[in-house]
């Protein structure tokens, strides 16, 4: 793996009990101008989540691949395993939240929030969206009182995680519906057990059927839920799923073509360069040239 496009792992903040950490993007390029670190303009991939809200001047954030344009009120939500990239060119202003799966799975017992569920799998899913003034003033409210709890010499953990669930929630109702409002409850667990199910399985098959049956349902029944939710077939988003994930490794971990067919299931290299090349246009090489 190239050492400067590090996988970055969640390190314990100067509160490890709290279980996350709010950080001022000027803070970021401030380390980046002095040396300090190198790797967050390029892409690297996090072990953990990170929800950014932009304040100021307008930038951009890139997350896997894709470039997206920020201004001020633009939340950005990247998940854990995903490729990001902070822009220290325009240097656009805000905060970033940095947390881990296990401390979210601790506030999300007592609340219903989505934004961070397996969802962002499916590459047609909203990862980011603006917010409306009222929006912004309420969420800037919340983060002014988590810094300034946080920055106490003992503060309250139990009250910042109340805060935390707070921002979340406010977070989730601010965002864009990610499931069509026809959908049942049950239509959304099946969905949601089948991109989990993705993630795990996704080097050992591609066959929608299969996956269908690791997660008790039919294929018919997840194919309708699919397009549903994405308005796409579960085949097009296991394609999806695995040309990004391949998308990743090669960008990432540099890894060869043969290395990441064996690592993919492919039975030949020369069918994972077709079958890269149905999807993108072009072989993994030219891809690797390019990213």
């Amino acid at each position: 793996m190239d050492s400067q496009v590090p996988e970055i792992s969640f390190r314990d903040t100067k509160l490890p009990n709290v279980g996350f950490e709010v950080v001022e993007l000027a803070t970021l390029y401030g380390k980046v101008a002095a040396g300090e670190v190198s790797f967050i303009s390029k892409p690297h991939r996090i072990d953990f989540h990170n929800l950014i809200f932009f304040t100021g001047s307008a930038g951009e954030h890139f997350v896997d691949f894709n470039s997206i344009a920020v201004e001020k009120g633009s939340v950005v939500l990247v998940n854990k395993g995903q490729v990001h990239a902070f822009d220290t060119t325009n240097q656009p202003e805000g905060k970033v939240v940095i947390f881990t799966d296990e401390y979210l799975d601790r506030v999300a017992t007592a609340i219903d929030v989505k934004i961070f569920a397996p969802t962002h799998l499916v590459t047609s899913y909203l990862q980011h969206f603006s917010l409306s003034v009222a929006q912004e003033n309420a969420l800037m409210s919340l983060m002014t009182l988590i810094i300034s709890e946080y920055e106490l010499c003992e503060p309250n953990v139990s009250y910042l995680q109340v805060l935390f669930a707070a921002l979340l929630t406010k977070v989730s109702e601010s965002r864009p519906d990610i499931y069509h409002h026809h959908m049942t409850p049950s239509q959304i667990q099946c969905f949601e057990r089948f991109t989990l199910a993705l993630s795990i399985a996704y080097t050992q098959t591609r066959d929608a059927n299969a996956l269908a049956l690791q997660i008790g349902t039919t294929y018919k029944t997840l194919n309708k839920v699919c397009k549903m939710a994405t308005n796409r077939t579960a085949k097009q988003l296991i394609d999806a799923f695995t040309i990004l994930e391949a998308k990743r490794r090669l960008s990432i971990e540099h890894m060869q073509v043969q290395q990441l067919s064996d690592h993919l299931g492919f039975d030949e290299p020369t069918n994972f360069i077709k079958y890269f090349k149905k999807h993108t246009l072009m072989t993994p090489n030219q891809f690797k040239n390019t990213a």
